[in-house]
């Protein structure tokens, strides 16, 4: 029967060397200061882009947080409309007893002045109502 080999036997696991991550900025700062003028583009090229996307970051942040406030304020404005209108006195029209139209036929037929729009006045009406007892019954 074999027996295993001993521990020291055994070939050593490589065991990989980790590096912390590098941050955005040390690379940046990195490539400012290379002596090669081509990673020094890019490092400047780097830093450009990233305040562009900052930028870009930073205005559709407040975007959102400016359609979300007027969303609210739009909602609050319903309520508040909703809320006048429960208030509000109502207008109450009185029903009329006449079609405009046929009056002002009415007062022209019978050389009674009346306006062409507008209101009546009371007098064409008055005398309107009492056309029956007059005769002049349309």
């Amino acid at each position: 029967m074999t027996t295993p080999p001993a521990s020291s036997d055994r070939p050593a696991d490589p065991t990989p060397v980790q590096t912390p991550p590098i941050t955005v900025g040390a690379l940046i700062a990195w490539a400012h200061a290379h002596t090669d003028r081509g990673i020094r583009r890019l490092g400047d090229q780097a830093h450009l882009a990233l305040g562009q996307l900052r930028t870009h970051h930073h205005e559709e942040q407040e975007l959102t947080k400016v359609a979300a406030e007027e969303a609210q304020l739009e909602e609050r404005l319903a309520e508040v409309r909703a809320r006048k209108a429960q208030l509000a006195p109502r207008r109450r029209t009185p029903a009329r007893d006449y079609e405009p139209a046929a009056v002002r036929a009415w007062a022209r037929e019978n050389s009674i002045p009346v306006p062409a729009m507008g209101q009546i006045p009371a007098a064409v009406l008055t005398a309107w109502r009492e056309r029956d007892a007059q005769g002049g019954a349309a």
